[in-house]
């Protein structure tokens, strides 16, 4: 014999409850303990109807634009200016975030590796050499675009692979060829 499945349904009630907790900031789980239903409860009740998960989603982002005003608002007193500070590096967190002192960012260091493949370029005359330096570093800016230390939104910073001055004689390899053992520094050729 098998058990029917229980279609529990979050009366009006609880619902312009659980709207008003998430308006002031509850979390859905609060919201839903204290409505008296379950979290696993008001899941369901969102995904079965539109109209619901919609309040749900417009009161939570009352509460996210109510915290949002009052950040607004202290940073129109130049007093509360760290109010501002606080809002940039969490808008803009690859621009304005903290860093600790001498670390740099991804576009900083693929303009470094795109800067340095055009000094080699410059700078090896042997065509084979060149080719396996660019290669190498092309593969090395690959990595670091393709790494989870990239921020997904941010664009790429002007690419060695677009250089076409650098590409002219040079056919870059796919990264699967790279392999990881490669790309341990060696101080022998340190100074």
């Amino acid at each position: 014999m098998t058990r029917k499945p229980i279609s529990y349904r979050l009366s009006d009630e609880q619902r312009r409850n659980i709207c008003l907790l998430l308006s002031t900031g509850c979390d859905r789980d609060t919201a839903a303990k204290f409505s008296r239903c379950s979290p696993v409860d008001l899941r369901r009740e969102i995904l079965r109807d539109p109209v619901f998960a919609t309040d749900v989603r417009h009161a939570e982002g009352m509460s996210e634009l109510a915290h949002i005003r009052n950040v607004q608002n202290a940073a129109q007193d130049v007093k509360q200016w760290r109010a501002s500070v606080w809002w940039l590096e969490r808008r803009s967190p690859e621009r304005f975030g903290r860093r600790a002192a001498g670390t740099i960012t991804t576009r900083q260091l693929q303009a470094f590796i795109a800067q340095l493949a055009s000094s080699m370029f410059e700078a090896v005359q042997d065509v084979e050499d060149r080719e396996r330096l660019l290669e190498r570093l092309a593969q090395l800016e690959r990595l670091l675009q393709e790494s989870t230390f990239c921020n997904d939104d941010l664009p790429a910073a002007p690419a060695l692979v677009d250089n076409p001055k650098l590409l002219e004689e040079v056919e870059v390899d796919s990264l699967a060829s790279l392999d990881e053992s490669e790309l341990v520094f060696n101080d022998d050729y340190a100074e």
